[in-house]
């Protein structure tokens, strides 16, 4: 670890002096060879591990870039590896390479998305992972060139982590999503969800829907979880453990009397109890001569302890593990060890906030034969940013395949608008997700406008369906 002094020495001499490139960061020949090691230059070792200096998404650029280059090598290696079984001549001396070769390719049946995954994903070794990845739906039109992918993690997600599917559970009041630990799921399917996370972060695809709570992102870090980030994630929980925590024993009594009123008011044991399947289970966290201890006085921090480490830690154990090794068999480089937790939370959840305005920041309108009238494109901006919020990621998820704000905000979408003809027209607007481009008709006023734009939203999925 550097001093401070030292790192602002090195923030001045290599930040302020110049603009750092992304990719400047990721050149091969800048890192250690050694994989063991895989350390960045002390410059930018020091640059990203500042919060404060460095904003989340200069950070997700660099890992972009870090990322293309594992993604080129990847291919480079599979070639020269399998050749000249995939290889075969064209005319004139060309030569063609199958789209398996340097992709690694997802077929999938939307009514089948689990399975299919998982039987693909199962097989493929850590090398085929870091290949970029490309997307089909059976029976679909779509060519991946982005937007397939992101509809693909956007249903993979719902399904993944609804609560019918028995992995996660979402608290009543935070919100979050967590480990389920009476799931009757083996260690594969919780593997298999961290590959899809870490795939999705690999190939820049924002498309999951995930709220996971900060301490997750901790624990992939190997940062020690605290009561504070139980609290984050389960309210009720830890505001029961601050009553048995803050509690004061009535003015006068005696040590064994306070201790005997404290059992009587909580009546608590070393002993933790969670639903599974419609019934209500019981952990021992500690064992007395007849089954868990009772809780004193005395004891009572070492309980509040014990209960936040079961739910965070030991009651999901094998489940997190596997979570955490299907991750890191797809997002292991330097750039990703070097980031925080809350820089990985970003780069997963994405922004929680969405700010339209921001979003008509970074559009722009791609020039046809004819342009919007004048005023026209006003209105448009108007209507949207007056949605409601299921409105605006119904919206985002039709422009683009995800519902979520990249990190940096939605200026960074770079949303596209580009006229798709005038009255008379009926015709619904259109999008190419894969390029952020939305094909709006010109109407005839801003009602039908309206009209048209929110039966478009409410009602778009597939690509070419048949």
């Amino acid at each position: 670890r550097l001093s401070p002094v030292y790192e602002l020495q090195l923030f001045t001499q290599n930040a302020s002096s110049k603009v750092i490139d992304p990719a400047a960061i990721c050149v091969e020949s800048a890192w250690d060879i050694d994989p063991k090691i895989g350390t960045m230059p002390t410059q930018f070792q020091s640059f990203l591990a500042n919060g404060n200096l460095v904003p989340v998404a200069f950070k997700q650029s660099v890992l972009q870039a870090d990322n293309a280059t594992g993604h080129m090598a990847a291919q480079r290696r599979n070639i020269q590896n399998q050749a000249p079984g995939l290889l075969s001549l064209l005319p004139f001396g060309g030569i063609q390479v199958p789209v398996e070769a340097v992709f690694l390719v997802l077929e999938v049946r939307r009514n089948n998305l689990l399975n299919d995954t998982a039987r693909i994903l199962q097989s493929a070794s850590k090398e085929d992972l870091q290949r970029p990845l490309k997307v089909r739906f059976s029976d679909e039109e779509g060519v991946d060139e982005g937007g397939v992918a992101k509809e693909y993690f956007r249903l993979l997600s719902q399904q993944l982590f609804s609560p019918d599917y028995g992995m996660f559970l979402a608290d009543p009041d935070s919100r979050y999503l967590w480990f389920n630990p009476g799931s009757f799921n083996d260690q594969d399917d919780f593997r298999l969800v961290g590959s899809v996370i870490g795939l999705a972060v690999y190939n820049n695809l924002p498309g999951l829907d995930v709220n996971f709570p900060p301490v997750l992102f901790k624990k992939l870090k190997g940062v020690q979880a605290t009561m504070d980030d139980f609290g984050v994630a389960f309210p009720s929980q830890a505001m029961s453990l601050q009553a048995v925590l803050r509690w004061e024993p009535p003015a006068g009594l005696s040590a064994q009397e306070a201790d005997q009123a404290f059992k009587d008011t909580f009546c608590l044991d070393f002993s933790v109890s969670f639903e599974s399947l419609g019934e209500t289970r019981t952990v021992h966290l500690l064992e007395g001569e007849d089954g868990p201890p009772p809780v004193g006085l005395a004891r009572r921090r070492e309980f509040a302890e014990a209960f936040k480490e079961w739910y965070l830690t030991t009651g999901i154990e094998q489940f997190f593990s596997a979570f955490s090794d299907g991750f890191h068999r797809v997002c292991s480089s330097a750039v990703y060890r070097s980031l925080s937790a809350s820089d990985l939370e970003a780069i997963v959840c994405g922004e929680k906030d969405l700010d339209f305005d921001k979003l008509r920041k970074g559009s722009s309108i791609i020039d046809g034969a004819v342009a919007f009238r004048p005023g026209y494109l006003d209105e448009f901006w108007e209507i949207i940013t007056a949605f409601d919020i299921v409105q605006k990621r119904q919206f985002l998820k039709f422009v683009t395949g995800s519902d979520l704000a990249p990190v940096g905000g939605l200026e960074r979408l770079a949303l596209k608008i580009q006229r798709s003809g005038s009255e008379p027209i009926d015709r619904l607007p259109t999008s190419q997700t894969c390029f952020n481009l939305l094909l709006l008709p010109e109407y005839a006023d801003g009602a039908k406008l309206r009209r048209l734009l929110t039966t478009a939203i409410e009602n778009a999925e597939g690509f070419g369906l048949q």
